[in-house]
């Protein structure tokens, strides 16, 4: 079993100030959150603003306003996720939610808003999303507080039958019975050896049935080694080349290696990653079940 490393607060006088001039919205993300949060851009800039303050946790994504941004959408198998959300039948996983904008922009373009499960390690990000989108009360999306080394790894992976989403405590319930699974800026948090085990444990939740996928996005490298992170963490840089063979070691120690040579297909691609002082770019990938 691989090691795990969790993730380590940064030493305080390595993390940069807040600076409220990395606000930058595109003209889609200002429709957005006009039409969900408020429509006056001053009142509505202000609301991000203070979100951000109230904010913990150290993270660049934070600093630069990623968690209202439509990261999702810019993956090329977004689409094809929302047109199998609208046929029904699908259960969808946000894994690192952070404050729920991505699946809050899901279910406006149509996806079923009961279908989706969102989760994130700190409980706090899931309040101030819904003091930020005024929606605790009529936001039907599952969300929860949840760690994804919690779930346990067997070789028998069986989707439960006719699974209900408000009946969901635990992650271990959804095994095999994820059809989308989308992690933003989660991987590329941690070394090499504990994303191997992320990924292990998110294979275990989706079905194997003909187009469940898992997606996402991270900060990643031309050629895979160690990323220079400014704040001195522990973090491991994949490439379009190494985060496939991520993926058939993954399938094929949960399902065999003629499982993982044939059924799945990883795709990868390298985008110039701007809004960051990080010395990467981001991957977006998807690994589909065929």
């Amino acid at each position: 079993m691989s090691e795990i490393r969790r993730e380590e607060r940064p030493d305080p006088s390595l993390v940069p100030p807040l600076d409220p001039t990395l606000l930058h919205l595109s003209r889609e993300q200002l429709s957005f959150l006009q039409s969900v949060v408020c429509s006056d851009e001053k009142e509505l800039r202000d609301r991000i603003m203070e979100v951000q303050k109230i904010e913990r946790y150290p993270y660049p994504c934070i600093r630069h306003f990623h968690f209202v941004s439509l990261a999702m959408r810019d993956n090329a198998v977004y689409e094809n996720v929302l047109e199998m959300g609208k046929e029904g039948n699908t259960l969808f996983l946000d894994m690192g939610c952070c404050m729920g904008t991505d699946v809050r922009k899901l279910v406006l373009d149509g996806y079923p808003e009961g279908n989706i499960v969102a989760v994130d390690i700190r409980q706090e990000y899931i309040d101030i999303g819904h003091q930020l989108y005024h929606d605790k009360d009529t936001c039907k999306i599952r969300f929860s507080s949840g760690d994804v080394f919690d779930i346990p790894l067997s070789s028998a992976i069986s989707a439960q039958s006719n699974v209900s989403l408000s009946a969901v405590v635990h992650l271990s319930q959804l095994r095999g019975c994820i059809t989308h699974v989308y992690t933003g800026a989660l991987f590329h948090l941690f070394d090499e050896a504990t994303q191997y085990a992320i990924a292990l444990r998110l294979a275990t939740l989706l079905e194997r049935t003909r187009g469940a996928m898992v997606f996402g996005r991270h900060s990643a490298l031309e050629e895979e080694g160690m990323i220079e992170d400014p704040m001195a963490r522990v973090r491991y840089g994949h490439s379009p080349k190494s985060w496939p063979r991520l993926w058939e070691r993954v399938f094929a120690k949960l399902d065999g290696v003629e499982f993982a040579e044939t059924r799945v297909v990883v795709k990868a691609e390298l985008r110039e990653y701007s809004g960051s002082a990080l010395q990467t770019r981001m991957m977006y990938w998807s690994v589909s079940i065929t």
